[in-house]
Order: structure tokens, then C-alpha cells, then sequence
């Protein structure tokens, strides 16, 4: 292993973290890979967008509806298309800021690198930092390396980056998406298959006793405690949603108590102010985005946590870990926003990590599906039906029946005959260090 990654030990070369404020799932990515790193390596550096408008299109995108079905139109056809040639353009042509921030993080280095990598987790500074690869190398004399990790597992098309050296992806499916479309604009960029890149501080083992108390928790003949944790996003989509789910859960039973991480900000006043009061409701808030990240992952160091109730963005891919692990939930899934949401879930559903459409739509129904039991025991999340009244029903409904508890003796053990198998894997952040060097 130490040998794979003897070229990231190299004194010689500077790492640089390309991340944007477009939601959390961008900076969750980003601080599994940093955190994943030889501890050999030397300290790599952040470069974080100056663009604000970012956040507030993200945010604006998220939670209007009517934008929101527009962006699903405008993400698919001919019409992703257009508007995937008219954003790069728009994004390769405004790198001014970026290429002074590139010199000015090269310059400050005390011995100068003579190889930069950079690994962004954006598609927007990755386009800007490929159409600035050859000007910096010239300007610097110094060899540039562009990787690119995929944040969803999605074939967006804006995803390919012409001039990066490398894209990761974390499925077979989304590779083949991306390989179309460079073919179509006559691009031949590497892109290979990686597990989802997982923090490794979210990977650490339960005790038996915490596991225990786990199961106790889904178990709808013990009073212990259900602990339930809430990540409101980065756009704070959902509020409304949660405003009401919330209690309405407590009001089914007193054993739900929550753990909401929401960032502390104008458009989440209202929503934090409702829930503060609440007695079964431990709120956790912070300005700053690398701290509700650190919020989040206290919730689990500090908790044993049964249930994670969030949109299906990149948490999704904590269905990856085994139940035995501290962050290893049970996830139940809002309702989409966006395609990439959708794709998310396809994943999780592609390899039986969920229901299927079909049983899905009984499950809601609240009935129940031929062999329940058995196959519950292979799922790690399961969607909610819309409306906070619906979902809260379903959610005490899945307790009571006793499918939580067949849940969490899930494993994921794929088949050796699955030809997809190596995108299951949890050991995501080893494995892209491990191709990464390759490149070196």
C-alpha cells in the first residue's frame, strides 16, 4: 500500500482542494478525500470558489418549484446540450480571479512544487482550471494535474471536463453517460469507476453494546429512545417539510428524539426558531459550512443514531457502510430535487439498497409486500412518501411493523457474479488515493 502511494509523498508536489458553496455534498467530498490522505503527505491546500452567486443559484434552483422543473427540463435532451456548451463557455471565459488565486497559492509555498495536483469536486472551478492548465504551466514551469471527482452519480453532461486528466465516477453507468458524450463532441478524456469516496471518520466501528442499543432503538416492543438525525441542506431545502414531520413523529410516540444540524442563516431564521423550543429536539447551527459538516459528524461520535431522515444527495452513499458502523443509519429518503437526486437513488436501487418502484408504491400504501421480512434485510434506506403528514405515518408504520429491524441486519455482500460489484465498496477515499498516484 505504502509503495502505491510513495508518488503523493513526493516533497516536490503542492495538492490543491478545488471545491464550490453550491450545497454541502461539494465540501463533504472534498473533506473525505483530505481526511483520506497518507498521513506522510503534506498539508494540501483549499481553494474555495469566490464566486458567490454559486450558493445563491443553488439555493434559488432547490427550493422554487417552478425553476426546479424547469432545471430537470433544461438538464435532459438536447436541451442539456445547448446549455452544457453555453455554461462551459460561460465558465472557461471568467477565470481571472482563479488563475491570480492558482499563482498566489504556488507562490506561497516555501520550496516550489514542480508538480501541482489539483482535485476538484465541482464541475465549475474544474472547467475553469482546465481551460487555465496550459497558461499556468507556462506562466510557472510547473507540471499541472486535474482530477475530477463526481459528486452524484450522474452522467450530467456540464461533469466532463475537457483537458481534466482524470474524471472519477462511482458507477459503470455514469462513466458510459460521460464516454458518450465526449465522443459526441469529439473528447477522449480517461474516466474511471471508483466506490463513492466516504469519509473515513464516518467509517469507525460500533461497540457491541452501541449496537445493540441500536437495534433496541427500531425494536417496536422496547421504550428505548429513537434517535434520529436531521442534516437540513445547504439550499435548506425541506423546512416546511420538517416543521411538521417533526412533531408529528413525537406525537406518535415520545420514544423519537432528533438531532437537526441546519446552518445558521437568514432563510433558516423562521425554521430554527420553530423547533428550538421543542424539548425532544437538539439543534446544532453554525454559519460556517466546514462547521455543520463537523456538526454532523459530532451527532454520530456523540450518539448512537438509528435513523437519518435527508434528501437523496450524496448521504445517499452512506448505504455503502455495514450497520455495525457509527454512521451507518438507517436512511430515509425526502423527495428528490433534481435530477442527480433521482440518479442517486437509482443507484441505491439498481443494487437492491432500496425498494422497487413497484414495491415502493405498496410499501406507501402502507401494505404489505411478499416476503417483507426477508427482503427488508437488504435494504439500507427506504423513500418517504410526500407530505409531512404521509411520511411520518409511513415512518411509525415501518417501526411498528418491524421493518426497520429487518433493516438493520442489512450487509452489503454483493454477489460474486454482480458485474458491479467494485461500486459497493466503502473504502472509497483509499481506493481514488490509490489511482490518483497512478497518475503521478
Amino acid at each position: 500500500m505504502d509503495k502505491l502511494l510513495s508518488p503523493l509523498k513526493d516533497k516536490s508536489l503542492l495538492i490543491i482542494f478545488a471545491y464550490a458553496p453550491a450545497g454541502l455534498g461539494h465540501l463533504r467530498v472534498t473533506d473525505a478525500l483530505y481526511h483520506g490522505l497518507p498521513k506522510e503527505v503534506g498539508t494540501p491546500l483549499l481553494l474555495g470558489s469566490q464566486d458567490t452567486t454559486i450558493t445563491y443559484l443553488h439555493r434559488f434552483m432547490s427550493i422554487n418549484p417552478i425553476i426546479r422543473h424547469l432545471t430537470v427540463w433544461l438538464e435532459t435532451g438536447l436541451a442539456e446540450d445547448v446549455t452544457t456548451v453555453i455554461y462551459r463557455y460561460f465558465l472557461r471565459t471568467r477565470t481571472e480571479v482563479l488563475y491570480k488565486q492558482m499563482l498566489t497559492l504556488i507562490n506561497e509555498i516555501y520550496t516550489p512544487p514542480t508538480k501541482v495536483l489539483v482535485i476538484a469536486t465541482h464541475f465549475g472551478l474544474a472547467h475553469q482550471l482546465a481551460s487555465l492548465k496550459d497558461k499556468l504551466e507556462k506562466d510557472t514551469n510547473i507540471k499541472m494535474i486535474l482530477v475530477v471527482q463526481v459528486t452524484d452519480d450522474s452522467p450530467h453532461h456540464i461533469w466532463y471536463v475537457p483537458g481534466a486528466d482524470l474524471i472519477v465516477v462511482p458507477s459503470n453507468k455514469t462513466k458510459a453517460g460521460l464516454l458518450e458524450y465526449g465522443k459526441d463532441i469529439g473528447s477522449n478524456v480517461k474516466i474511471e469507476v471508483n466506490p463513492y469516496p466516504l469519509s473515513p471518520r464516518l467509517n469507525k466501528t460500533l461497540t457491541e453494546n452501541q449496537i445493540e442499543e441500536k437495534f433496541f432503538q427500531v425494536d417496536p416492543s422496547k421504550n428505548t429512545r429513537i434517535q434520529v438525525l436531521i442534516p437540513i441542506s445547504g439550499a435548506a431545502v425541506g423546512t416546511y417539510f420538517f416543521t411538521k414531520l417533526i412533531p408529528l413523529l413525537h406525537e406518535k410516540s415520545d420514544r423519537f428524539v432528533f438531532h437537526v444540524v441546519a446552518k445558521d442563516a437568514p432563510f433558516t431564521k423562521n425554521f430554527v426558531g420553530k423547533i428550538s423550543d421543542l424539548s425532544f429536539v437538539h439543534l446544532y447551527t453554525a454559519a460556517d459550512d466546514r462547521k455543520i459538516i463537523t456538526n454532523y459528524d459530532y451527532v454520530y461520535e456523540q450518539n448512537v443514531v438509528s435513523l437519518e431522515i435527508t434528501k437523496p444527495s450524496e448521504q445517499s452513499f452512506k448505504a455503502l457502510f455495514d450497520c455495525n458502523k457509527h454512521s451507518a443509519s438507517l436512511l430515509l429518503f425526502t423527495e428528490p430535487v433534481g435530477r442527480q437526486e433521482y440518479d442517486n437513488l437509482d443507484f441505491l436501487r439498481r443494487h437492491k439498497l432500496i425498494p422497487s418502484k413497484s414495491e415502493e408504491k405498496t410499501l406507501w400504501q402502507m401494505e404489505k409486500i411478499p416476503n417483507m421480512q426477508t427482503k427488508a434485510q437488504f435494504w439500507r434506506g427506504i423513500s418517504l412518501p410526500k407530505g409531512s403528514i404521509k411520511a411520518a405515518n409511513f415512518i411509525y408504520w415501518c417501526l411498528e411493523q418491524g421493518i426497520f429491524t429487518s433493516m438493520m441486519n442489512c450487509k452489503i455482500r454483493p454477489l460474486n457474479e454482480d458485474e458491479q460489484r467494485h461500486e459497493l465498496n466503502s473504502n472509497g477515499v483509499a481506493s481514488f488515493w490509490q489511482t490518483v498516484a497512478k497518475l503521478l
